[in-house]
């Protein structure tokens, strides 16, 4: 047996390895059983999913030990593995992920556990056929599909404080479990129940203390018995440790926090120094806390955490001493509190300066906590300026309408008003609870041009000697400039092409490449967006975000992951090319992109063209490249809407190479958006004398195929001025057109403007006019 241990990732490689000529498709996990390992213990894991053969290696945020198993126990579509987490781990739901000789595959959610597990077995949808379990504290591995509904019988001592907790959501699960503990005995005695429990969101948890010496029934069930997505659940019952709160929710990166857990089984107050991770990290930090209750629980780690938030910005807390007045700080800046005793009322006061724009947030029930916060700003004298309750966000289109999600979390963003240099924030709860399991955070920042870059894939996987296209969707914030794409410090053996997003525009796509003998380890590539702001370069981490559950449109559990998680593959059995760029379009016109291929033997299949998201007013029409052909063609297609500018297209190639079908990508095009025509002045103002003729002279420089004819005209001239328009005949360039003053014209000037007509697709064309100087003189005298 050998010992692998990591710092934030972990590969476990098992010693089979599959036919190295397949070149299979980036590996994909779709199931994983059973859901979790207790510490400590080795455990048969088998992961299912598809392309797992190819020397498959786990890759796990946390150290572990590993025996390998026989080869014949897995194959492409399951990979069978013998993993023994340390007993120094924390207990927690951590992403794991499987890396091939082929590439790296989509996170997963598997649980980290502490007590032993028992796997459900069917039939046990009924009262009188649960299905007995060992003597509590376990864990219950099981699926409730559809109305499925489970029994478990277990045997209980009177005085025990139990926990019965339904790990759904935390799991990655669709279920929306409703739990109920009564007696086995015939009067099915009731002992408690519960359904999404505050803090948990859908998820359910009940703390119990049994009344008698008996056998006890726990029943589960998905609470609207549809038991949709991944159905699965992972049910802790018994004696155990459990935090209704930690607090602080979180802290600033690097720095040491002193957590405070309270609520659940604690008899009194537990108190756990740990280390914030590196800010980009939280969804790692599981904080790890031995239960302080002494005896046979005393062994045991407090469970049902949840991960520690991290920030770069100053971590302030309220004071427990209420003479010492509402805390202070100036933006940026977290705030730390809760509301404790049930009706609680919080203030922190934040110094502003007059006219600016301040975003706050309230971080509460996404994380934990039982809070339905409601905001409130006040100015130095006691009035409010701002209000905030729930948080309403775009969600998924459904029949053509957007669908809102509302959030629980109240934000707003402040403008402050021109004689405040001082607000104050008050933070209640809804219905004026409070007490144990009421933490919060409020993030206060300036609100200056920004924008975030959302990366559309978890994972990019880079075939040596190829390449891999990633596209991204920009969130802008006052922010409307041009935004190159990147990568920081790319590792030895890959290169990129940046990625230029246009003015206004939300989708962009850059591409990466490995070389030939490219031998970089899994990495996570820093993609940042770079755009020009008011004082200086705006720089931002590329970020992807997975929905591991949800219910309805509303997110239960979600993973934000900093930077592009990246691994080598095997050669593709064709390689593409394209050029860099940039290449013109004009609007109304379309662009054609050669493309090279280089074929491995009897890699002679036809290529379908395809594209990635295009900013709006762009199109690739379908293209294909024809089997055996070297090179080929694609086309994008400029609306007159689209935007101007330069803008980055990634495409890829589709084609049915042994053993299947094959998705390869292009390297990025950079492409320059034009208008159809340029227009020039030959000067930019006119004089004349009442009863004078002047000539307005110019050229019509023509974009690409364009060749229609252009009407110049004169708009806005001084009274007493005419000026005809003229036309330039298709294909032409050179315009003049006359302007006469009337004999009687009086001295005037004005701003006058030379517009462009023509129309592009049957319609007209939205050409800005040039500016001219009109100007009418008084005649010399005689």
């Amino acid at each position: 047996m050998s010992r692998i241990l990591g710092r934030a990732v972990v590969v476990l490689v098992l010693s089979w390895i599959a036919e190295p000529s397949l070149r299979a498709e980036p590996p994909t996990i779709g199931e994983v059983s059973p859901f979790g390992v207790k510490r400590g213990e080795s455990a048969e894991v088998n992961l299912t999913g598809a392309n797992l053969a190819g020397n498959p290696r786990l890759i796990a945020p946390f150290p572990f030990q590993l025996e390998p198993t026989p080869p014949e126990k897995s194959n492409a579509g399951a990979w069978v593995f013998k993993v023994n987490v340390p007993a120094t781990v924390a207990v927690g739901v951590y992403p794991i992920r499987v890396q091939t000789d082929d590439g790296i595959s989509n996170p997963f959610l598997f649980a980290v556990g502490q007590l032993p597990q028992v796997a459900e077995k069917e039939e046990n949808s009924t009262f009188e056929t649960a299905q007995a379990v060992p003597a509590p504290p376990l864990v219950i591995e099981g699926r409730a599909a559809a109305n499925d509904v489970d029994y478990f019988k277990f045997t209980g001592k009177k005085g025990q404080k139990i926990v019965v907790d339904a790990q759904c959501a935390r799991l990655g699960s669709g279920v929306d479990p409703s739990i109920r503990l009564t007696t086995a005995s015939a009067s099915r005695r009731f002992i408690a129940s519960a359904d999404d429990s505050p803090g948990l969101l859908t998820d359910a948890r009940l703390v119990a203390e049994l009344p008698e010496d008996t056998d006890y029934v726990v029943e589960i069930s998905d609470s609207r018995y549809l038991g949709g997505g991944r159905p699965v659940y992972r049910l802790t019952i018994g004696v155990v440790p459990i935090a209704e709160e930690i607090y602080p929710l979180g802290g600033r990166a690097g720095e040491t926090v002193g957590f405070e857990l309270r609520g659940g089984t604690l008899n009194d107050l537990a108190i756990a120094a740990d280390r914030v991770s590196p800010l980009g990290n939280a969804w790692i930090h599981w904080p790890k806390v031995a239960s302080p209750t002494p005896g046979a629980a005393g062994a045991t780690d407090v469970e049902s955490l949840r991960p520690i938030l991290v920030s770069r910005y100053p971590e302030i807390r309220e004071s427990t001493n209420p003479a010492d007045g509402p805390p202070k700080g100036v933006a940026p800046v977290v705030f730390n509190g809760r509301i404790d005793p049930p009706g609680d009322e919080d203030r922190f006061t934040v110094a502003v300066t007059p006219g600016q724009k301040v975003r706050i947030k309230v971080e509460a029930s996404q994380h934990g906590s039982k809070l339905d916060g409601v905001l409130q700003v006040l100015n130095p004298k006691g009035a409010a300026i701002g209000n905030a309750d729930d948080t309403t966000t775009p969600g998924p289109m459904k029949n053509g309408v957007v669908q809102n999600i509302v959030e629980p979390d109240p934000s707003l963003t402040l403008a402050v008003p021109g004689d405040v240099n001082e607000v104050t924030l008050v933070l209640h709860d809804l219905e004026k609870r409070g007490g144990i399991g009421f933490p919060y955070r409020i993030l206060v920042e300036p609100v200056a041009p920004d924008f975030d870059v959302h990366l559309n894939d978890a994972q990019a996987s880079i075939p040596k000697g190829g390449t891999a296209v990633v596209g991204v969707t920009l969130t802008r914030r006052e922010f409307d400039g041009p935004i190159t794409l990147s990568v920081l410090d790319p590792p030895a053996g890959l290169t990129f092409r940046p990625g230029t997003i246009a003015a206004g525009q939300v989708v962009g796509a850059l591409s990466l490449s490995a070389t030939a003998d490219a031998a970089f380890p899994l990495s996570t590539l820093k993609l940042v967006g770079v755009g020009q702001g008011p004082s200086g370069p705006i720089q931002k981490l590329a970020v992807h975000r997975t929905t591991f559950a949800s219910q309805e449109f509303l997110p239960t559990n979600v993973l934000d992951e900093d930077g592009l998680t990246s691994a080598t593959a095997q050669p593709t059995l064709a390689t593409l090319d394209a050029p860099a760029g940039p290449l013109e379009v004009a609007h109304g016109q379309s662009v054609s992109i050669p493309i090279k291929v280089v074929r491995a033997k009897d890699a002679n299949a036809a290529l379908a063209i395809a594209s990635l998201a295009l900013p709006p007013g762009l199109t690739a029409p379908a293209a294909t490249i024809a089997e055996k052909a070297g090179e080929g063609t694609a086309t994008v297609a400029a609306a007159p809407e689209a935007a101007l500018g330069a803008m980055t297209v990634a495409l890829t190639a589709k084609g049915k190479f042994a053993p299947g079908e094959r998705t390869l990508a292009i390297p990025a095009v950079t492409l320059n958006v034009v208008r159809p025509i340029e227009l020039t002045l030959a000067a930019p103002a006119v004089e004349l004398a009442p009863g004078a003729t002047v000539e307005v002279k110019g050229k019509v420089v023509r974009k690409g195929s364009f060749k229609d004819p252009v009407v110049i005209r004169l708009d806005g001239l001084p009274a007493g001025l005419k000026a005809d328009p003229a036309t330039v005949a298709p294909g032409a360039s050179d315009f003049v057109v006359k302007v006469t003053a009337a004999a009687d014209a009086k001295p005037a000037e004005a701003a006058a403007k030379v517009a462009a007509v023509f129309q592009i697709d049957k319609k007209d064309y939205a050409f800005p006019p040039s500016a001219l100087a009109a100007k009418i003189v008084a005649p010399k005298p005689k």
